[in-house]
């Protein structure tokens, strides 16, 4: 059951992040790889060397866009599709704490539970900046 979710927001996701990178790749010039291409590089060492590093913004900033609504979408996802699945077995984070917010009414509980995943993804996003950073190249 969680793996129907896991495909549903991927394949949302797929038509915004393709347009980032189109975008992204298509603010190289082309000389780079007319030049790249004359000194003998192969279409995927031109790929690793030119096209990942000009990039490189771009990836990190849907890395992080992705890491974050994928735990904010996660909710209305499993909210529509399973609503927590058979004995829970597709409930995330923030779908627990709606059911202790609302349900059983332990609102402190569900706002205690909101703050964590609040700190959780502000981490997570940090750490992934940590992880990606890299010298800026320009062209």
């Amino acid at each position: 059951m969680i793996f129907s979710v896991a495909i549903a927001l991927i394949w949302q996701a797929i038509g915004y992040y393709m347009v980032m990178y189109m975008s992204a790749m298509a603010s190289i010039p082309e000389d780079l790889y007319e030049s790249a291409s004359l000194d003998g590089a192969s279409a995927l060492r031109q790929f690793f060397t030119i096209t990942i590093p000009l990039t490189w913004n771009t990836i990190r900033t849907t890395l992080t866009f992705f890491v974050i609504s994928t735990i904010n979408l996660s909710f209305l996802l499993v909210t529509a599709m399973t609503g927590g699945g058979p004995n829970g077995s597709t409930e995330v984070f923030l779908s627990y704490m709606y059911k202790q917010a609302n349900t059983n009414s332990a609102y402190g509980y569900g706002m205690a539970i909101g703050v964590v995943v609040f700190l959780f993804s502000f981490a997570l996003s940090a750490v992934l900046q940590m992880i990606t950073k890299r010298d800026v190249y320009e062209f």
